[in-house]
């Protein structure tokens, strides 16, 4: 009952109907790389060239050949004038499209992808469906959509994600896929932390062999513990907007300084964090914030060290705009770093 609930709430806000549960993003992902496996051998798929590492090494476990391509360091997001020439140019599959920092393109590259007859996975990774529904349909488009409800996302469930698609095949298809719940003990998943922080950001690269045992990390199963909690985040998504988008105007007017460059973008879906960058001292910064018990991050490394990227990871500091975070906190952050700007 409660499911159906959650299916009829997606469906009136995005159109997207059929829905598929699992226990995390990453083993959507999973499921969707496996249900592609079995359409083609040779797979060609395209990823902005800053994301989370985990979907790239899920990729590559599966064999497919990724194209990097570059991020536009104004939204974050990948650049939609390189994706529109690769997609005229290129023999592609998959495009794997992730929203991070909440932010969103004018999507002027999908009927191109269209006209080549290339799948479009959305993952909604640093941002959520609007209360909008007329926005919903703007910018939610993928022949496949991603939602999760983990870790630092919109709604911290601490687990639980959703796969949507409008296809009945695409839907039938990945809901027939099983997978094993492999549990992986703690110092296995040190084993991975400890290869990301030392390996990975030293090297970026993905395809070291050894990383098999990572993919037992990303196979978790759906817990019916997390209906309720999906269900009362849905139903509070009105004012979980409305407040967010109040604290982000906030952060906008009080950092409004010539060292700094905001990320967020005005026309967005529900965004995920304040993010913005500075051409000097960010990771000073960045300690500095740390120290005075203020919740800062960099995410994220570049997979490909190219342009955008590299700016990127270079300057980008991302800084919460959830119910822990009020106006005073807001100016208190602004008046410790602009000092080092």
């Amino acid at each position: 009952m409660i499911k159906k609930k959650i299916k009829s709430i997606i469906k009136n806000r995005t159109g997207y109907d059929k829905i598929l549960f699992s226990g995390r993003a990453n083993t959507s992902i999973w499921k969707i790389g496996l249900y592609l496996k079995k359409k083609k051998k040779k797979i060609n798929i395209v990823l902005p060239s800053t994301l989370c590492v985990s979907p790239a090494v899920i990729f590559n476990i599966l064999g497919f050949n990724i194209i990097y391509l570059d991020i536009d360091p104004n939204t974050g997001l990948i650049d939609e004038n390189l994706l529109i020439h690769k997609i005229k140019t290129t023999k592609i599959d998959v495009i794997f499209f992730v929203n991070l920092y909440g932010n969103v393109l004018k999507n002027k590259f999908y009927k191109y992808a269209k006209q080549k007859k290339i799948l479009v996975i959305q993952d909604l990774a640093q941002t959520f469906f609007s209360n909008s529904v007329n926005k919903n349909r703007k910018y939610i488009f993928g022949d496949i959509l991603i939602l999760s409800f983990g870790y630092s996302k919109i709604f911290d469930l601490k687990g639980g994600s959703l796969i949507l698609t409008k296809n009945k095949e695409i839907y039938r298809d990945i809901n027939y896929i099983n997978l094993p719940e492999i549990k992986m003990d703690l110092n296995a998943k040190k084993k991975y932390l400890n290869w990301y922080d030392k390996y990975f950001s030293k090297n970026r690269k993905i395809e070291n062999s050894k990383l098999n045992f990572a993919k037992k990390l990303y196979i978790k199963h759906y817990q019916n513990s997390y209906d309720k909690k999906i269900l009362n985040s849905l139903k509070e998504l009105n004012f979980e907007e409305r407040e967010r988008k109040e604290k982000l105007n906030f952060y906008s007017k009080v950092f409004k300084d010539k060292n700094i460059q905001i990320l967020n973008q005005k026309d967005s879906l529900v965004p995920w964090r304040f993010c913005f960058l500075v051409k000097k001292k960010r990771n000073y910064i960045l300690n500095k914030l740390r120290e005075n018990n203020f919740d800062a991050s960099s995410y994220y490394l570049a997979l490909k060290r190219i342009k955008g990227s590299i700016k990127l990871e270079k300057q980008i500091i991302n800084l919460w705009i959830d119910k822990s975070i009020n106006k005073n906190k807001i100016q208190n952050q602004y008046k410790l770093i602009k000092n080092f700007l």
